[in-house]
Formats: structure tokens, C-alpha cells, sequence
């Protein structure tokens, strides 16, 4: 008999191999047991609270208070260009009307385009009923025909899915350097506009990395705790037994980071707190590890600062780093 807890740990990847091919087995006995993993994961992914004795409905509900808006990209916004994309695809109108959005298509046929603003984070459930956690400063754009032959969207930012199988309608992730197609699975895609390549993590099952057109064979197959980069010029690399509690801390509202370049640390930063953030040119080099919980763009800002040992000076949205002492 397992316990909540042990669950718990087969979610944050805690378990040996042979523990979680016990609890597996013990789920399959019963659907109301994959049901439970399926709340706790769903919760856990959305809260990261894990330290207290979880009352599952509860959780749901104080998710579903909480949870911001989701907001249609506003006419203008320029996408990169989608084989079925149209003129209609930016042409949405959103009206909040006592905190609910009402939807508005102009041009019948126009897909359905979601966004997140810098420093929120928010869910959507798809007609099949896969779940998506889109992180800050995101954008998914979803056919009208999502869910015929196939289930197919776009994607810019950075997105965690959890899928609905189903073999005889692929569902495929398209961002502007590559394609994503779940296999039976979990797992996160990072493709912002400014980063020039798409990062794929896989939490459950396994996934196939494919290049922009999505129809040549698969570069990389991608299964639980392996992450794989593919760049602008085609180049891939894979990476296995990564931590998922590092990679998928943003959907828990932690970033976390390990020997990290720090433009990408501040480009971060900048998404989350809506900062616009200068950096002398003596820290161009820095690598950084640091785990940032905070919800005050203040208290990141200070204990960046301090890791780096620079001075922190903030005006309105902009913030400047400057060292302390000359840098060689």
C-alpha cells in the first residue's frame, strides 16, 4: 500500500527505478489511482506546494480562484510565420467583463491566440483535454480545426503539457526552430524569440524532436529526465538524467539556475518582474547558480546582486549592475 507521500516523490522524480516501477504497478490496478496521481501532479505542477498534507479538491478550487486570465494576443503582435497561419490569426478581440474574458473571432477559421504578460503565469485546458502551463512572456496560438487529423499548435515562450494520448491524432508543438510531438507523455518546451533555439525537457513518456517543417524523420527520441537543445543552424544536444526539479522549477513559480550564463539569468529575471535590467560589461562572462523563490522583484534583484558581489541600483522598471571592484 502506497501512501500520498510516495506518490509525491514518483511526481518530483525522487524514486528508485524499482520504486517506481512498484507504484506504477500499483497504480494500474485501479483508475481511481491514476486519477489521484493525476490531481497531485496537476496540483504540484501549479502550486509546488509539497510540504503539507494535500486536501486534493480543496487544492483545485483555490486553483481555479486564483488562477489569472489568460489574454488574447493583441492585433499587430508579428509571429513567426506558420504554414496556415492568416492575417485573421492576430485579429482577436478580448473584453473583460467582471473578470471573466468573452472571445471574439472576426474571420471564421481564425485560430484561438493566448498570452501570458511579463511576471504571470497561467493555465489552459485544450478541447481534448491535455493541460497547458504557460510560463511568463508566452504565447500559444491553436487551430479552430485543433483535434481533427491532428493537434497541432504554436508556440512562443515557454510551455509545460501534459497531453492526452491518443496514437491516431499526434499532438505537435511547433515553435520557430523545431517541432515537438508527444509520444504518451509529459513534458516542457522553451522556444523564446530572443534565445534563437527550442529547449525540450520530458517529465513522463517520451517525445520526438523534429526540425521547423515537422516532417522529416525525428532527430532526437526524448524520454523521462533527458533534455535536448536544437539551434538555429539544426544542431542538437541532448542532455540525460538532468534534474527535473531545476528544469521545471518555473512552473512550481521558483526559478532556479545552475552554473548558468547570466544574460540568460537576467533575460529571466527581466520576464518574471517585468525589469529592464543593464549589466556592466566586466560581467559578461559570469556563470551563475541561484535559486530565486521570491515573488518581490526587490529581494531578486538584491540576492542576485549579492551572488555576483555587485552594487544594485533600480529606477522605475530599470535596474543597473554594477561590480564593485574592477574585474579582470
Amino acid at each position: 500500500m502506497f501512501e500520498q507521500a510516495d506518490l509525491l516523490r514518483l511526481i518530483e522524480g525522487d524514486c528508485s527505478p524499482e520504486e517506481a516501477a512498484a507504484i506504477q504497478a500499483w497504480i494500474a490496478v485501479d483508475p481511481k489511482r491514476g486519477e489521484l496521481l493525476d490531481e497531485l501532479r496537476a496540483v504540484w505542477r501549479l502550486t509546488g506546494d509539497t510540504t503539507r498534507v494535500w486536501g486534493i479538491p480543496e487544492s483545485l478550487r483555490r486553483l481555479e480562484r486564483t488562477k489569472p486570465s489568460l489574454e488574447l494576443v493583441a492585433p499587430g503582435h508579428r509571429w513567426w510565420t506558420a504554414s496556415w497561419a492568416t492575417p485573421a490569426a492576430a485579429a482577436a478581440i478580448a473584453v473583460l467583463v467582471a473578470g471573466s474574458l468573452l472571445w471574439f473571432f472576426p474571420r471564421a477559421g481564425a485560430p484561438r491566440a493566448y498570452a501570458t504578460a511579463r511576471g504571470q503565469l497561467s493555465s489552459l485546458t485544450l478541447p481534448d483535454g491535455s493541460r497547458v502551463l504557460l510560463g511568463v512572456d508566452t504565447r500559444v496560438r491553436v487551430p479552430r480545426d485543433y483535434g481533427g487529423r491532428t493537434r497541432t499548435l504554436d508556440l512562443e515562450g515557454e510551455a509545460y503539457f501534459v497531453v492526452a494520448y491518443d496514437a491516431t491524432r499526434p499532438f505537435i508543438v511547433r515553435t520557430e526552430h523545431g517541432s515537438t510531438q508527444d509520444l504518451g507523455t509529459e513534458f516542457a518546451v522553451r522556444a523564446y524569440r530572443e534565445e534563437a533555439s527550442v529547449e525540450v525537457v520530458v517529465a513522463e513518456g517520451s517525445v520526438a524532436l523534429r526540425g521547423l517543417n515537422g516532417a522529416e524523420p525525428a532527430l532526437v527520441t526524448l524520454h523521462r529526465r533527458e533534455r535536448a537543445v536544437l539551434d538555429s543552424g539544426g544542431g542538437t544536444t541532448v542532455m540525460h538524467h538532468v534534474s527535473l526539479v531545476n528544469y521545471l522549477a518555473w512552473t512550481r513559480g521558483a526559478l532556479l539556475f545552475d552554473d548558468a550564463p547570466l544574460a540568460r539569468v537576467i533575460a529571466q529575471l527581466e520576464r518574471w518582474y517585468d525589469l529592464e535590467i543593464e549589466t556592466d560589461a566586466a560581467l559578461a562572462n559570469e556563470r551563475v547558480t541561484i535559486s530565486l523563490m521570491s515573488k518581490s522583484a526587490d529581494e531578486a534583484v538584491k540576492a542576485l546582486a549579492q551572488v555576483l558581489n555587485v552594487r544594485a541600483t533600480r529606477t522605475g522598471r530599470v535596474v543597473r549592475f554594477v561590480p564593485v571592484r574592477p574585474r579582470h
